[in-house]
């Protein structure tokens, strides 16, 4: 059997050949780049969902406080009403 038949006849699985430096190197950037951009996309939507929940517990105890106030009137007012 000659060595070009073996070959051809070799169908086991494929070795991957492993990386060049020069293509690591390449890649790298490219890697931290992305990260770099998926960061700053989660930090914005962190500092948007956080805006909003800040916003939405302001509103929700501004309406406590008035929720308050209006109790405390009523029992005020039945009380001088029952005087």
């Amino acid at each position: 059997m000659s060595a070009e038949q073996s070959k051809k006849e070799n169908t086991g699985p494929q070795r991957l050949q492993p990386q060049t430096q020069s293509t690591e190197g390449s890649a790298a950037p490219e890697l931290a780049a992305a990260v770099d951009e998926l960061l700053d996309q989660l930090q914005n939507k962190f500092d948007n969902v956080s805006t909003e929940i800040f916003g939405k517990l302001d509103d929700m105890a501004r309406r406590l406080d008035d929720l308050e106030t209006s109790l405390n009137s009523s029992v005020r007012e039945d009380a001088v009403a029952k005087s």
